[in-house]
C-alpha cells in the first residue's frame, strides 16, 4: 500500500527502495485513494525508470464498473482492480428480490402444472416442469435468446423456429441457422451427486466465455439492448389457459 502519506513522494519511492534491496520474485503496489489515472500513470513511469517493469499496480477504493471503465478510457496504468463494497452490496440494487414458487406437483408419476397469479403481471409464474434452451447463431456463435419450454417438448431445431415476447406476443421473429443448448444440468439424481463440480478457474473461464457470446449492444452500461427470455408456444398457451380457467372460477365464486 503506497498511499498512506503521499503516493508519488513517499509511497512509490519507498516501495522502489524496498524492492531493490529485497529483490522479491513478485512485486506489486496498491493505491487505495486519490486520482487513479494520474497516480497510476506517474507510478508506472517511476517504476519503469527504476527498472521495475515487472512490478504490478493494483487499485481499489469504492470501485464499480463505471469508475473502472472511465479510468481505463483515460489510460490508467492498472494491472488489477480490487472491487469490494460495491460488489457484495450492489450499490444500484442493494436488495435482490427472489422467491420460490410451486410450478408443478408430482402425482402418480405425473407432473401437474401449478400457477401463482398476482395483480402484478411480472409476478405471475410460469407453470409446469420446464427446461431452458439457449439459441445461438451458427455463424457468429452469439446468443439470440433463451426459450423456456415444457420438459417433454423437443429441443428447438436449427432449421426454423419462431420466438415471441411473452408480454407482447405480436413481437415475433423467425430464427434460422441456429443451434440450441440445454441450460438445465442435473445435479442430484435419486439422491446421488451426478454433477462434476468445476474448479474456481473453470467457473471463471466459463463465465468469461458466456459473456463473450453476448452482443456488444447488450453490454452497454447505459440503455443496453434487452436480452429476451421467451416461452414456447405450448407453454404460453397452457399458462393462459390456466389463467382463463382461474378467472372463470373467480367469476363463479363472485356470482355465488
Amino acid at each position: 500500500m503506497v498511499d498512506t502519506f503521499n503516493v508519488l513522494k513517499s509511497g512509490v519511492p519507498n516501495a522502489i527502495k524496498v524492492f531493490k534491496e529485497v529483490k522479491p520474485k513478485k512485486m506489486g503496489i496498491r493505491i487505495d485513494s486519490g486520482d487513479v489515472t494520474y497516480l497510476t500513470k506517474n507510478a508506472r513511469k517511476m517504476l519503469d525508470e527504476a527498472g521495475l517493469q515487472d512490478c504490478t499496480i493494483a487499485v481499489s477504493n469504492s470501485l464499480d464498473e463505471y469508475i473502472i471503465q472511465d479510468v481505463l478510457l483515460e489510460g490508467a496504468c492498472v494491472d488489477s482492480f480490487g472491487v469490494g463494497e460495491r460488489l457484495i452490496t450492489s450499490k444500484s440494487e442493494p436488495v435482490f428480490g427472489g422467491v420460490y414458487k410451486l410450478a408443478a406437483l408430482e402425482k402418480n408419476g405425473e407432473m401437474i402444472p401449478k400457477i401463482k397469479i398476482s395483480e402484478n403481471v411480472e409476478k405471475i409464474t410460469n407453470p409446469g416442469f420446464k427446461t431452458v434452451y439457449r439459441l445461438f447463431d451458427k455463424d457468429t456463435h452469439k446468443v439470440i435468446a433463451d426459450v423456456i419450454t415444457l420438459d417433454h417438448e423437443p429441443a428447438p431445431d436449427g432449421e426454423e423456429y419462431e420466438i415471441f415476447d411473452p408480454q407482447a406476443v405480436w413481437k415475433r421473429q423467425i430464427v434460422r441457422n441456429f443451434y440450441a443448448r440445454n441450460l438445465r444440468k442435473p445435479i442430484f439424481l435419486s439422491g446421488k451427486l451426478v454433477y462434476e463440480l468445476p474448479s474456481l478457474e473453470e467457473i471463471r473461464t466459463y463465465c468469461q466465455e458466456q459473456v463473450g457470446t453476448l452482443w456488444d449492444e447488450m453490454l452497454r452500461f447505459e440503455n443496453p439492448s434487452i436480452y429476451y427470455v421467451d416461452l414456447s408456444a405450448e407453454l404460453w398457451e397452457m399458462k393462459h389457459r390456466m389463467l382463463e380457467e382461474l378467472q372463470s372460477q373467480i367469476v363463479e365464486l363472485e356470482r355465488a
